[in-house]
């Protein structure tokens, strides 16, 4: 064989194999992690479930709540967001780019972006508008932005991102059918703290999925249109419309006559924002099986919900069913 030939037939050799190398891809534990802070744990859970159910394997740590549990979060979450995810979904909002948890989540997902040198890890998302810098990324990636009740288009990108077509589920692993052991859950002492920053944290939630379920039944019914203050951080006060006329009003606030560790509703037709001195419904903060979960006293016409605790998601579609009863 002539020598350029064999150069040539050498630098094709060396090409394929160069391209076989390529095409093995890197086995991640996770397709997507979330970046979030607490305050947007609404939006974030519906994120998760919205993937979850389209066959993505999503870190979303309430779904690891049990391996999460005593281990060192700053190495967990390092791992998590710097080696053992695909992609980073970052839900951006002023809560965000404050918190301390979103940045050790950021700073590990940024060092592994610039590891990648520009290749897509981060996928930025944008809540309510928010439009502010965020330390340490570049103003210059891509990002949506969407509507607190808009998480399905955020599922929809990423699959078709992934090159999947929304709705188009992956085939699931048969699971193990052996038997379960049953692993009780260890009684928890929570700090004040903690339940401080848990009743922040679903008093957010629980405005932000009501928010999200008036805008959903805006656009089922052309009808209805509301509007949503938020009073402090604190507190708001939502005012329903039926072709322009006001319906009922109702005010979710952290706090009550009957203490600080609770979350009141009371709904009517004129309400007084400033005057937290009745209510409707309160929601208590209950420990139980070393979870923090929210009771409701059972007060609305509603209905009691009995002795059963709820979580934030479930109070939320609690106290919406209270405020459009009469609808």
């Amino acid at each position: 064989m002539p020598e350029n030939d064999q150069i040539r037939d050498g630098r094709h050799a060396h090409l394929a194999n160069k391209n076989r190398s390529e095409k093995i891809m890197i086995q991640y534990e996770y397709e997507v992690a979330l970046s979030f802070a607490g305050e947007d744990r609404g939006f974030s859970e519906a994120l998760a479930e919205g993937l979850k159910n389209s066959g993505v394997k999503v870190f979303y740590d309430n779904y690891y709540a049990e391996e999460l549990w005593g281990q060192d979060l700053s190495t967990k979450l390092r791992d998590v967001y710097h080696g053992s995810s695909q992609f980073c979904i970052m839900i951006i909002s002023e809560q965000y780019v404050q918190k301390m948890w979103p940045s050790h989540e950021r700073q590990q997902a940024i060092e592994r972006m610039i590891k990648q040198q520009g290749k897509t890890y981060i996928l930025p998302v944008r809540l309510d508008g928010y439009n502010g810098e965020v330390p340490g990324m570049s103003g210059m990636i891509g990002y949506l932005g969407v509507k607190s009740s808009e998480h399905q288009a955020v599922v929809d990108a990423f699959l078709r991102k992934i090159g999947r077509q929304p709705g188009q589920q992956r085939p699931s692993t048969p699971a193990y059918a052996g038997p379960k052991p049953y692993i009780p859950k260890l009684e928890k002492s929570h700090t004040d703290k903690e339940k401080n920053d848990f009743l922040k944290s679903s008093f957010t939630e629980i405005v932000n999925l009501i928010d999200g379920y008036a805008e959903a039944t805006k656009q089922e019914h052309p009808q209805f249109d509301y509007e949503a203050e938020r009073i402090t951080t604190r507190k708001a006060l939502f005012t329903l419309y039926d072709n322009e006329k006001q319906i009922t009003q109702f005010k979710i606030w952290i706090g009550g006559i009957i203490g600080g560790n609770s979350i009141s509703f009371l709904n009517g037709q004129n309400i007084d924002v400033d005057s937290d001195n009745s209510m409707n419904e309160s929601l208590t903060l209950e420990e139980r099986e070393g979870l923090m979960m929210l009771k409701p006293m059972g007060m609305a016409s509603f209905g009691s919900r009995g002795d059963k605790p709820l979580t934030p998601k479930e109070a939320a579609d609690y106290l919406w069913g209270i405020a459009v009863k009469h609808l």
